[in-house]
């Protein structure tokens, strides 16, 4: 893990660094195995998106895990999708982590990365994401506008997270079928539930919503469902610590 503080600002050109690697894991990369999904992949679902993040800016490490080995134990339990952070500087992540729990689940893959450049889109789809993330606060609209087109024509779904309503007037020109809320605030990285309910509660009807970071048990699911109808719930932390992670997501499933 770095020294340096994490920060959104900082991610441009962290990411501009690990560009001519990710262009070499590019060229050699195989064809891509999975059948692409489309950008509806995850549209009017209900449950919960299951994540495999050894480490966090906030939680710092987490716990380790074969990637491969634990997407499908989420899977197996009813994840309706699996997240894989391919971060390596604060979330302990790899490309190879994505490949290896794309490979080894029939569900839809969520690419948690910090999106800057085509390439990185690029790199996601052929190790078989059906989803990318695009963090709205972290790209200029016209910049995000690009990489969500991108990842149209890639054929894998852009996946747009903001944290407060003000975000959503880049997003929703768009026209999302689905936006992720992150009750986390990543300038400060503190929590601050009632500003992500708020962004949730004002994205339109007939987009699907997706609440993500501080979710640990039933509670949290039903709390968030009475304040925001949202029905699709990201879970990482608590799902890499619980001791029965299988057991967790069928609890959560139950009030999604």
């Amino acid at each position: 893990m770095p020294t340096e503080r994490f920060s959104l600002a900082h991610m441009p050109a962290l990411k501009r660094r690990e560009l001519p690697g990710l262009r070499a894991r590019l060229e050699a990369s195989p064809p891509r195995s999975r059948a692409l999904r489309g950008a509806s992949v995850l549209a009017g679902k209900t449950g919960v998106i299951a994540e495999v993040k050894k480490s966090s800016p906030s939680a710092g490490r987490i716990a380790d895990a074969d990637p491969a080995a634990r997407a499908a134990g989420y899977a197996a339990a009813g994840a309706v999708a699996a997240s894989v952070l391919t971060d390596d500087s604060f979330f302990g992540g790899s490309w190879d982590d994505l490949y290896a729990a794309a490979r080894a689940v029939d569900v839809p893959v969520l690419c948690k990365e910090f999106v800057r450049f085509p390439e990185q889109i690029d790199l996601a789809a052929a190790l078989g994401a059906d989803l990318v993330l695009l963090i709205a606060s972290m790209l200029a609209r016209r910049d995000l506008a690009a990489l969500y087109r991108h990842a149209l024509d890639r054929g894998i779904a852009p996946l747009v997270e903001v944290h407060e309503e003000r975000e959503l007037d880049a997003v929703l020109p768009l026209s999302p079928e689905i936006i992720m809320v992150n009750t986390r605030n990543l300038a400060t990285l503190e929590m601050e539930r009632e500003t992500a309910f708020a962004a949730l509660r004002a994205v339109p009807d007939g987009i699907t919503r997706v609440c993500a970071s501080g979710i640990e048990s039933a509670d949290d699911v039903i709390r968030a469902r009475e304040h925001t109808d949202a029905r699709l719930f990201l879970v990482g932390t608590a799902l890499m610590r619980a001791a029965d992670p299988e057991g967790l997501i069928a609890e959560l499933s139950r009030v999604c």
